[in-house]
């Protein structure tokens, strides 16, 4: 099967990514010539923490975990990522090390945009440019606030269980059950 006969037969689930969803039928079609479809195997790895992102992706099926090296080098699964969302956004915007790595959680289907690709589409299709990275920016921000709720979370937490800390030693102190320690 061809690449393009290949990306017709994942139509209906590009058509609902939402970062496509407010192209024209043919601003979607020049983007896919310069896209890449991609498929990967349950557990298999598509982008690696500390390596070089020049690419963004987007999941037409399947799901991907988003994972983080611990202290110990192990990978940490810090959320997933469903069919329909991107991932690997902010290399568009800027050279750098890509922040996790993306692993396949079942078999899955990506489209994976180089940036020099993109940069062309946008030069060349404004309106769809605009209309992307306006959608990519949304992207980002929700991320973000996301994360800042997840740290709030954990950093509640923490206060959470120095305020029980806190009780158990007034506890002990009243008591004079020192051996508790």
């Amino acid at each position: 099967m061809s690449a393009m006969e290949e990306t017709l037969k994942f139509m209906p689930q590009i058509q609902r990514i939402r970062l496509f969803s407010c192209l024209s039928s043919d601003e979607l079609n020049t983007l896919l010539c310069i896209s890449t479809l991609i498929e990967y195997n349950k557990g298999e790895k598509i982008v690696f923490q500390d390596e070089i992102g020049d690419a963004l992706f987007a999941v037409v099926r399947g799901a991907v975990d988003v994972s983080i090296k611990d202290i110990s080098d192990n990978d940490v699964v810090i959320s997933s990522i469903k069919s329909g969302e991107v991932f690997g956004e902010a290399a568009i915007f800027m050279t750098a090390r890509r922040t996790a790595s993306i692993t396949a959680a079942t078999d899955t289907t990506v489209i994976r945009i180089k940036r020099k690709d993109l940069l062309s589409f946008f030069r060349s299709n404004p309106q769809a440019g605009n209309k992307i990275l306006t959608l990519i920016i949304l992207s980002l921000l929700k991320k973000l606030k996301n994360t800042n709720e997840d740290l709030v979370l954990e950093k509640q937490s923490d206060i959470d269980f120095d305020y029980v800390d806190n009780m158990v030693q007034e506890f002990i102190s009243e008591t004079g059950h020192d051996d508790c320690q």
